[in-house]
């Protein structure tokens, strides 16, 4: 069974901590899979950082740790999440340790509702350069928090979970958003992109959009959930099943 060898590593978007993972975690959980959940030092820092470098670093020591264990991993980013976890699993997938005689690696991206990047562009820049219009940034452009969340990240979650997830928001570095990427996973992993339909933080036809025409080419698979922004917590079931597919679950 897959998920006895597989490991879950999941990387949140901006202003999230990862454990707002947790229903998805438990169920991968209790179907064999291990999961690590890893937190970004850009969200809520003492002190805001320049570039994603600490978040790939974060990110590259969690991968390394699963492979030093022999795990083969399928590494899941959200939102602007899957930027710095593509960045991080450079020299690290299956294929390439395989080829070195090493076990262990990234068998498989996952994006959840997440932006497709390609080298030498940044999150900001991939998209004309200017910042989404519910950011609300910092006089010194190193801060940027969501406006109006309730509607741009949970709009279709239940009231009283959407008044906890937003308590639990945490400042963003903004300039980590403007970080050139310089590795494109997923021209060089099997990946799968999960479609959210009733998404209004990145609208479906911006993420049909970076699968068809920024990543032309390259064979992502596609899995649909008809969720908003947080599938993990409106449609956790489904969610899971998306991830175990992507994962050769059920192949």
């Amino acid at each position: 069974m897959a998920a006895k060898t597989t490991s879950i590593l999941y990387v949140p978007g901006a202003w999230h901590k990862a454990s707002t993972f947790n229903p998805v975690a438990t169920l991968l959980e209790e179907a064999g899979y291990r999961v690590d959940l890893i937190d970004l030092p850009s969200v809520g820092p003492a002190k805001h950082l320049p570039n994603f470098d600490a978040d790939v670093e974060v990110i590259r020591s969690h991968i390394q740790k699963a492979c030093d264990a022999g795990r083969e991993i399928v590494l899941i980013g959200h939102s602007y999440g899957s930027i710095p976890a593509s960045e991080a699993a450079k020299g690290l997938d299956l294929s390439s340790r395989q080829k070195e005689g090493k076990a262990g690696g990234v068998k498989h991206l996952v994006f959840c509702c997440a932006f497709i990047v390609d080298e030498g562009h940044s999150l900001i820049g991939a998209f004309g350069g200017s910042p989404l219009p519910w950011f609300k940034i910092s006089e010194d452009q190193l801060e940027v928090n969501p406006d109006t969340p309730e509607k741009i990240f949970y709009n279709d979650v239940a009231d009283n979970t959407t008044e906890e997830m937003i308590r639990a928001l945490r400042p963003q570095s903004y300039q980590v958003m403007h970080t050139p990427v310089t590795y494109a996973a997923w021209k060089h992993i099997p990946s799968t992109y999960i479609y959210t339909t009733q998404d209004a933080a990145i609208p479906l036809q911006i993420q049909q959009m970076m699968v068809e025409t920024v990543a032309k080419g390259y064979p992502i698979n596609t899995d649909t959930v008809d969720a908003g922004h947080s599938p993990f917590l409106s449609k956790p079931k489904e969610t899971a099943e998306a991830i175990r597919r992507a994962a050769g679950e059920y192949s």
